[in-house]
């Protein structure tokens, strides 16, 4: 999988893209709200503008999945969504208000929105049985990106202006849009579904039980860092007297570690263990990494902690990734991901928020605790969520001349 990375052109041209897609939705993201408080703004109205972007991925990812597969044509819904950020935030620039910077965000949220039809364009450059590891493959970009966008915008930040963060968004956005125009999409316009058979697909999908467990799962593992890598964590490192330069070396180990995952999942972990046990290993890892924190004091300890917690994320949440695209006919790909992807959304925010209720009203171990117990339910439902996709029931028009083909990618969930 690797190879096709490096040797050839149109999957390294569509990596770069989603290189800067993460770029461009995540490069202010770790300075924007520090920014505006220290600028007098309301940390509630802070709060606000920093869940737009959520907010709009929420209620906006699983219509465009249903649109694009009417439009059948999924690079348009790409580059009218990469517009908006380059629009938005240099008016946030020049009119930094509430309003503004709240609408930049929900720009990025928009832009965000799409990255299920960014995993769908790129499954098309390899063969039905590649499918698993091509998702795999494509979420490296997620924490490249993110690390580059930090880099970029920390040193604009700091030797610049701190507003000045704002542009590398547009720039990322402005150089994907220029790519796009390169990029070969496969698919026959004239078979495209009607918005009729896509809202009964829709319909389908929301009554596949198999879609809902997968998500739910991948709430759980997605809600982990969240909890503790951007909440728990932090708080409890600054008790120990860490500075900002400590934190922020936790948060990129987290990072590092969970891309090195991602990487060996696609190239390794797959083909190996398979999919139902790389998941397992990683939940396994999760609830060591999470319940381990609050039984030390020692930051290299929660160093060693965090890069575990990195990794194991990584191993989960690509195998539910993968899942997602199975067992599922080609028309109803973007819809499917879309719905999978709306579900697990809701762990980005649940996480937080349930840590943020735990530390107020009992301690900052019980929200270890509670997501180490999360983590086992998970892990003793993970053989059970593969078994429901294994077993989906495919439409059978769509596939009977292809079904040759999906049986490889159903050996991903066999093997265990």
């Amino acid at each position: 999988m690797f190879r096709a990375l490096f040797s050839r052109s149109e999957v390294r041209l569509f990596f770069a893209i989603s290189v800067l897609f993460f770029i461009c939705i995540h490069s202010i993201d770790a300075f924007l709200a520090p920014m505006l408080i220290s600028e007098g703004m309301q940390p509630e109205i802070v709060g606000i503008i920093m869940g737009a972007s959520g907010l709009a991925t929420l209620f906006v990812r699983f219509p465009i999945g249903i649109l694009s597969d009417v439009v059948k044509s999924r690079k348009i819904f790409i580059q009218f969504s990469l517009l908006l950020p380059l629009v938005t935030w240099p008016i946030a620039y020049l009119e930094p208000n509430a309003v503004t910077l709240y609408l930049a965000k929900a720009a990025d949220g928009f832009t965000a929105a799409t990255w299920v039809l960014y995993n769908i364009l790129f499954i098309r450059y390899f063969d039905r049985k590649d499918a698993p590891a091509a998702v795999a493959l494509l979420a490296l970009a997620g924490p490249l990106g993110v690390f580059l966008g930090n880099c970029i915008g920390g040193a604009l930040i700091h030797f610049i202006d701190k507003s000045i963060g704002y542009f590398v968004s547009s720039a990322a956005a402005l150089l994907a849009l220029i790519l796009t125009t390169r990029i070969k999409e496969f698919h026959d316009a004239a078979s495209a579904p009607t918005l009729r058979a896509c809202m009964t697909s829709a319909k389908r999908q929301l009554g596949d039980p198999s879609v809902w467990l997968i998500g739910l799962l991948a709430t759980i593992v997605i809600l982990v860092p969240f909890a503790t890598r951007d909440t728990l964590t932090p708080i409890y490192a600054q008790q120990l007297g860490a500075k900002a330069g400590i934190l922020t070396l936790l948060s990129n180990i987290h990072l590092v570690f969970y891309a090195l995952a991602i990487a060996l999942c696609s190239s390794v972990f797959y083909k190996r263990l398979g999919l139902v046990n790389t998941a397992l290993v990683g939940i396994v890892l999760q609830v060591i990494s999470s319940i381990g924190i609050p039984f030390t004091a020692n930051l290299y300890v929660i160093y060693f902690l965090q890069a575990i917690a990195g990794f194991s994320f990584g191993m989960a949440f690509a195998v539910f990734m993968s899942l997602s695209v199975v067992n599922t006919v080609e028309d109803e790909q973007s819809t499917r991901m879309g719905l999978f992807q709306t579900i697990y959304s809701c762990g980005m925010f649940v996480g937080p928020v349930l840590m943020g209720l735990m530390l107020q009203h009992i301690n900052l171990s019980s929200g270890y605790y509670l997501i180490g117990a999360l983590s086992v339910v998970a892990a003793l439902m993970t053989p059970m969520a593969a078994r429901s996709v294994y077993q989906r029931q495919v439409k059978k028009p769509a596939v009977q001349n292809e079904h040759a083909h999906l049986t490889p990618a159903q050996d991903y969930v066999k093997k265990a």
